[in-house]
C-alpha cells in the first residue's frame, strides 16, 4: 500500500482465543519462573553482585569483612575472547535438488554481508552469545524493519532472555518444532497509539489511570499475576524488583501517563493449521502457497504464462502451517493477524542442550565463587582478629596507668612493658588459638574446583602452570579449548538456523530490485544489483537477473580464527608445503599466486595478485603461454555476476507477493 495508511483499529475481540492465550502464559510463566531464579543468580555472580542483601547486612551488624573475588568473570571473559577471535561467517551453497547454482549462491552470501554490515551483527553475536554462557539462554530476532525503506530490509535483534517465554512442553532446540513464543516487553501510551491505533489507546487509558474493565478483569489478573524475575538493567541499575515506578505513579497519578512505559503487552507466535490453495510446480514438485487477495484471473494468467514458459503449474489444496502473532494488552487484543514468515522471528542459542533442559557455563560454579569468597572473608577476619590474641596479666602485677597503657598499646611492635611484684606476676601475650591454614587449605580447594569443574586450567588463562615447555603449553591450552567446544558446537547450530531465518526472509521479501553495495575483502566497495530485468538485444526476450527468490540453497557455517598469530602461522605452513612438493609448488605457486597473498597479512592484495600475473606472464615458458595466454596478458577469468550473467532458473516464474 501506499500513501496515507489509514488508522488501525482494534481486531475483533475472540474471548475464547484470548482466555486460551491467557491460559498458555500462565503455564509457560511457572516454567520460566523457574529458570528465571537461577538465570538471575549467575548473572549477579557475574556483574559482582554475589552476597545477597541479608548477608551484606549480618556481615555489617557482626562488623565483618566481606570481600567479593570474582574469579566467574575471568573464566567468562576467557570464553568470550576464544568466541571472538573466531570468525563465524554463514555461507550459502547451491541445494541438492539442482535448483540453486553457484553463481546465485555467491549474490545471496552478497546480500547476507549487506545485512550483516547493516546490521552490524557482530556485536549482536556478542550479546546473544554472552547472554546463552551466562544464563543459558540467549536469543536473536529476526524480521522485515520498513523504518528506513517501504520495501523493508532484515533487521536483527538481541533479546533479552528473560523476556522470552517458551513453551513449557518443547523438546526441541529449534523453537519452530514447538507449539509457540511469547515476548513480554513493556509500551507507553504514545507507544500503544503509535503501534496499535487511537482506539487501542483511549480503551487502555482506564488501566492506566487504575480503572479497570467490568466483567473480565479476573482474567488480566490470571496472566498478570506472576512474578517477574528478571537482573538488574538499564544504566541507573535499576532491579526489576524496586517499586519506585509505582510510588511516583500515586503521587503523580495521570500526569505521567503518556511518558512512563507502564503498559505490560504480551507477544504470542504461534502455529495455526488451515488448507490453502497452492502452486504446484509439475516438473520439480515445488510448491508456493497462492496468495489469500488473488482472485481466479490472476491466478489464471500466471498459469497461463508458466505454460508458454514450459514451466506448467497447477493449483490444488493443501494443508499448511502458518505464524500467527497475536499480542495481549491486559485482557485486550491490540493485533491478531497472519504473518508474512514461514518461521518464527526468534533464534535461540543454548549452550548446554537436552530435550528442553538449558544451562550456562556459570551454573555449575556458583558454589566454588562462594567458598572462595567465604574463605577469603574468614582468613580476613581470623588474621584481624588474631593480630593481637590479648594479654593474661596477675590483678597485682600493673599499676592503673599500665593497664591503661598495656590496653592501648599492648600489640605495639616493640612495646616495653613493665610489672610489680613477683616473676609469676610477668604480663604473657596470648597467642591465637584459631590457625588460618585450615580456611586458606579450603580456598586453595575451591580454587582448583573452578578448573575442575569448567575444565579451563591456568594455562588456558595465561598464568604459569605446572609445565614448563612452551609445547606442552600449547598442548595444555587447546586441551582447555576441547572443554569448551560443546558450547562453539551450540553455537553454530544457533548459526545454521539464523542463516536459513535470513535466507527465508530474503526469498520471500526482497523481490524488487535492490542495489546493494558491501566493502569486499580488498577493502574496495562493490556492487551487487538483483532482481533487474534486462531484455536481450537480438531476441527481444526479458530476462530476471541474479533473481534472489528462486532455488533452493543449503546454509554452511565457516568458523575461521582471526588472530595475527593463527594466520602467520598459516601463510608458514603454506609456504613450506609449497616447498617440500618442489617442481609442482613452483608451478602451483605461478599459476595461482592469489593463493599465496590471500593467505599473507599484506595490505592491498589486489594489486599484488595483478602485479604477479603480469610478471609471471612475460616469464619465457610459464604455465601462461602453455595456455595459450600472451605475455604480459593476464589469464582469462569467469565473468562477475555484476555483468549480467543470468544463472540456471532464470526462466521459472515469479509469483508476486
Amino acid at each position: 500500500m501506499y500513501g496515507n495508511l489509514p488508522d488501525r483499529k482494534l481486531p475483533r475481540q475472540d474471548q475464547e482465543l484470548i482466555l486460551l492465550l491467557a491460559n498458555r502464559w500462565s503455564r509457560a510463566a511457572d516454567a520460566h519462573e523457574r529458570w528465571a531464579k537461577v538465570a538471575r543468580m549467575c548473572v549477579d555472580f557475574v556483574e559482582g553482585r554475589q552476597w545477597t542483601e541479608a548477608q551484606l547486612k549480618e556481615m555489617a551488624r557482626q562488623k565483618r569483612p566481606v570481600l567479593t573475588l570474582n574469579k566467574i568473570g575471568r573464566l567468562l571473559r576467557l570464553v568470550m575472547g576464544y568466541f571472538e577471535n573466531n570468525q563465524t561467517t554463514i555461507n550459502y551453497l547451491p541445494g541438492h535438488d539442482g535448483s540453486g547454482s553457484t553463481d546465485m549462491a555467491e549474490v545471496l552470501n552478497r546480500v547476507s554481508k549487506q545485512i550483516d554490515e547493516m546490521n552490524e551483527t557482530q556485536f549482536l553475536h556478542t550479546e546473544w552469545s554472552m547472554d546463552g554462557l551466562i544464563t543459558g539462554r540467549g536469543f536473536v530476532d529476526s524480521r522485515l524493519s520498513f523504518e528506513e525503506n517501504d520495501f523493508g530490509e532484515v533487521k536483527h535483534r538481541a533479546k533479552d532472555p528473560f523476556n522470552i517465554y517458551l513453551d513449557p512442553l518443547g523438546t526441541d532446540y529449534d523453537l519452530n518444532e514447538s507449539s509457540g513464543i511469547i515476548e513480554k516487553r513493556t509500551i507507553s501510551l504514545d507507544e500503544c497509539e503509535w503501534l496499535y491505533g487511537k482506539e487501542a489507546k483511549n480503551t487502555l487509558a482506564g488501566f492506566v489511570g487504575g480503572g479497570g474493565w467490568d466483567g473480565i478483569s479476573s482474567l488480566f489478573d490470571l496472566y498478570a499475576g506472576n512474578e517477574d524475575v528478571a537482573p538488574r538493567t538499564g544504566f541507573g541499575s535499576y532491579d526489576a524488583g524496586e517499586n519506585w515506578i509505582n510510588e511516583i505513579q500515586g503521587l503523580y497519578g495521570e500526569l505521567i501517563d503518556p511518558f512512563r512505559k507502564d503498559i505490560t503487552v504480551l507477544d504470542f507466535q504461534y502455529w495455526v493449521r488451515r488448507h490453502v490453495r497452492m502452486f504446484i510446480d509439475l516438473e520439480t514438485g515445488d510448491r508456493k502457497a497462492v496468495p489469500d487477495n488473488w482472485d481466479d484471473d490472476k491466478i489464471a494468467k500466471v498459469m497461463d504464462h508458466a505454460d508458454r514458459l514450459g514451466n506448467p503449474l497447477r493449483v490444488v489444496w493443501r494443508p499448511e502451517k502458518r505464524v500467527r502473532w497475536t499480542t495481549l494488552a491486559g485482557p485486550i487484543a491490540v493485533y491478531d493477524k497472519e504473518v508474512p514468515y514461514d518461521t518464527f522471528s526468534i533464534t535461540p542459542y543454548f549452550p548446554y542442550f537436552r530435550k528442553g533442559q538449558t544451562r550456562g557455563m556459570v551454573e555449575d560454579l556458583l558454589d566454588p565463587q562462594r567458598e572462595v569468597n567465604k574463605s577469603r572473608s574468614a582468613n580476613i577476619e581470623i588474621l584481624s582478629k588474631t593480630a593481637n590474641g590479648g594479654w593474661l596479666r596477675h590483678e597485682q602485677g600493673l599499676t592503673e596507668e599500665g593497664k591503661r597503657n598495656l590496653r592501648n598499646f599492648g600489640s605495639t611492635p616493640g612495646v616495653d612493658i613493665e610489672w610489680t611484684g613477683e616473676a609469676h606476676m610477668k604480663p604473657e601475650q596470648l597467642t591465637p588459638t584459631v590457625s588460618t591454614q585450615r580456611v586458606q587449605q579450603r580456598e586453595q580447594a575451591a580454587n582448583s574446583d573452578f578448573g575442575e569443574i569448567s575444565g579451563i586450567n591456568e594455562s588456558a588463562l595465561g598464568d604459569i602452570d605446572k609445565v614448563q615447555s612452551g609445547r606442552a603449553i600449547e598442548a595444555r591450552q587447546r586441551q582447555a579449548v576441547i572443554a569448551v567446544q560443546p558450547y562453539i558446537t551450540m553455537r553454530n547450530r544457533t548459526m545454521q538456523l539464523f542463516g536459513k531465518k535470513r535466507l527465508n526472509i530474503i526469498q520471500n521479501h526482497y523481490t524488487e530490485k535492490r542495489i546493494l553495495r558491501i566493502i569486499g575483502e580488498d577493502g574496495q566497495p562493490v556492487e551487487t544489483i538483483i532482481n533487474d530485468m534486462q531484455q536481450d538485444p537480438m531476441t527481444g526476450a526479458v530476462q530476471r537477473i541474479n533473481d534472489v527468490t528462486v532455488g533452493k540453497y543449503t546454509v554452511a557455517i565457516d568458523e575461521t580464527p582471526i588472530s595475527s598469530t593463527f594466520l602467520a602461522a598459516q601463510f608458514d605452513e603454506a609456504l613450506m608445503l609449497l616447498e617440500k612438493m618442489g617442481p609442482v609448488g613452483a608451478m602451483l605457486a605461478q599459476t595461482r599466486p592469489d593463493l599465496i597473498v590471500d593467505m599473507s597479512s599484506l595490505p592491498r592484495k589486489e594489486e599484488w595478485v595483478e602485479a604477479l600475473r603480469q610478471a609471471i606472464g612475460m616469464m619465457p615458458g610459464t604455465p601462461a603461454e602453455a595456455a595459450g595466454v600472451a605475455p604480459g596478458q593476464p589469464a582469462a577469468t569467469a565473468p562477475s555476476l555484476d555483468q549480467g550473467i543470468a544463472g540456471p532458473g532464470a526462466e521459472v516464474i515469479q509469483i508476486p507477493t
